[in-house]
């Protein structure tokens, strides 16, 4: 009995090794590796690296332009995260019910994100500029009226934000239509029988039910956000005047423009400490609340 139970674990082990081997070899050693360099003065492929500390993370921590990139980030990542979900749910709840052709605007609405995010910057970029000019030259919009997108340090952030937004929203909506469709029908009858209106169901039914989707999407929204790198190079590289500098964007200036391999391992390990704050705080929080519920 004994030895069946020793072959079987060697069996389990032997199916699960082909998986420990990648996850080894594409997350544990880069990331030990990076922690590694970041206590370096590497410097591109220099091969002379000299161990300095904690240098790296101060110089970090006190550069004006690495913190103003977590400052763009935080920003851009409140605004995607609200209106993604707002925008999500709202289309999830109106495609949810008896809608004429929901199929085809389910598809429709999800398209954007089987769509590269290089690809989708461009397009935004073409929408801004000569489809905008257009626009405004065919209209006669006053000069005064005119909106500078990508040229404006305050609009070029939100530009980016709605591009992002019409990318991912499509995804989110697939997501809480999902939980909308494990909702009992029985409890959704019953509360129209006793007289609840549309709105009403809505608001006391659906939504309470939907919270625990909506943490998720919060979540995923949020480790996105502080991770997005292609939207802010293709759109903007980081300008006007770094009010589009994302951290991803400053790491990799400083480790691919200005070769400071060791400096930009400690920001990119500042950025991992970060999104695993966030990220561990929103699921206390949602553990909490669903403690309390119960």
């Amino acid at each position: 009995m004994k030895y069946i139970k020793w072959k079987n674990s060697i069996l389990y082990f032997l199916f699960i090794l082909p998986a420990l081997f990648f996850f080894f070899l594409f997350f544990l050693y880069p990331f030990f590796r990076s922690l590694w360099i970041s206590l370096t003065d590497a410097y591109g492929f220099n091969p002379e690296i000299h161990f300095i500390g904690l240098a790296n993370y101060w110089e970090a921590l006190s550069n004006k332009g690495f913190l103003n990139s977590i400052w763009v980030t935080v920003k851009y990542t409140a605004f995607v995260t609200i209106f993604a979900n707002v925008c999500a749910l709202f289309f999830a709840l109106l495609l949810d019910g008896r809608c004429a052709f929901k199929k085809f605007f389910r598809a429709v609405f999800f398209l954007p994100n089987l769509m590269s995010l290089i690809i989708v910057s461009f397009v935004w970029v073409f929408i801004y500029g000569s489809v905008y000019r257009s626009f405004v030259s065919a209209f006669s919009i006053p000069e005064a009226w005119q909106i500078s997108w990508l040229g404006n340090e305050k609009m070029a952030l939100i530009s980016m934000g709605i591009t992002a937004i019409w990318q991912c929203a499509g995804y989110y909506m697939l997501i809480y239509i999902a939980s909308l469709q494990n909702i009992s029908p029985e409890l959704i009858e019953a509360a129209a029988i006793d007289g609840a209106s549309k709105f009403q169901i809505i608001r006391k039914i659906k939504l309470p039910l939907l919270v625990p989707t909506i943490d998720i999407n919060t979540i995923l929204l949020i480790t996105a956000g502080f991770k997005t790198f292609d939207i802010p190079l293709a759109m903007t590289s980081g300008g006007p005047a770094g009010a589009t500098t994302t951290i991803t964007l400053q790491i990799y200036n400083t480790g691919f423009r200005s070769n400071r391999t060791g400096y930009a391992a400690a920001q990119s390990v500042v950025l991992f400490l970060i999104i695993s704050v966030i990220t561990a705080v929103l699921y206390l929080f949602q553990n909490r609340k669903g403690g309390s519920d119960s």
